[in-house]
């Protein structure tokens, strides 16, 4: 008789227990937190205000933000951490989140690469925050190509700033060249990929900035490891130094 293989669609809640856990108040005071419900419900105070979690779901915890939660029987919450120095975002307040699958494919390995020595080159915290934020950073002003393939790479920059494949690679991912996507995106948009994705992430960083985002989080965000180095394509992007740009925003205000 054989026996069956993990991960079979059955049922045997007899042959599991896991008590209730409480975790009393938190506030972390570097890190951003994301609960995710993995399975079962959880019972949360965040900043004072009571909230339910159910599986599927996980609730965006900015840092700084007081918050204290029970885990029910046979329940699985797994908090995920974001360094609040490292990267920026959109996301100033508890904010709840639906896993969909591409999501729950990206906490996985964004775990994993904390836990484990698996960790993927391609930068997981940025494309959580992207598929998370409800205000994402994307850029409004930027002319578009119209044709694909290249319009399917824009678009994947546009939703990944910070995106660090060179230009072979994004042409591999649509199954053509480098010279077609560069040629597609001259004639349809008057930049180059390298022009058009530098301008992208310059104006990715202009909003998250007038977020009050620190500078090297900004940087680290859109893809920039240096930040002496994000000053200097910053200034001659738009002609002032990040401060400059956000003293000028604020008393515009």
């Amino acid at each position: 008789m054989s026996q069956r293989a993990y991960g079979d669609d059955v049922s045997s809640p007899w042959r599991i227990w896991m008590p209730p856990v409480s975790i009393p108040v938190q506030q972390e005071d570097r890190l951003h937190v994301l609960l995710w419900q993995v399975c079962g419900d959880a019972d949360l105070v965040v900043d004072g205000v009571e909230r339910s979690l159910v599986a599927g779901h996980a609730l965006w915890v900015p840092v700084g933000v007081r918050h204290e939660f029970t885990v029910r029987a046979n329940s699985v919450t797994m908090p995920l951490f974001f360094q609040a120095a490292d990267i920026a975002t959109t996301l100033t307040e508890p904010t709840l989140v639906t896993v969909d699958r591409d999501l729950h494919t990206l906490m996985l390995a964004y775990t994993v690469s904390w836990n484990t020595i698996i960790e993927p080159a391609p930068n997981l915290a940025r494309q959580i925050l992207a598929l998370i934020e409800e205000s994402p950073v994307l850029s409004t002003v930027l002319p578009m190509p119209v044709s694909e393939p290249a319009r399917t790479i824009a678009e994947a920059l546009r939703f990944n700033p910070g995106d660090i494949r060179s230009v072979e690679k994004l042409a591999e991912s649509v199954h053509t060249s480098a010279r077609t996507v560069e040629r597609t995106f001259q004639a349809e948009t008057g930049m180059t990929l390298r022009q058009w994705r530098i301008r992208n992430r310059m104006e990715a960083a202009a909003i998250l900035l007038r977020l009050s985002a620190a500078l090297d989080a900004v940087a680290h965000r859109v893809g920039y490891t240096n930040v002496n180095a994000f000053r200097r394509v910053f200034k001659g992007h738009f002609g002032i130094s990040p401060t400059e740009y956000l003293d000028r925003y604020r008393a515009q205000r």
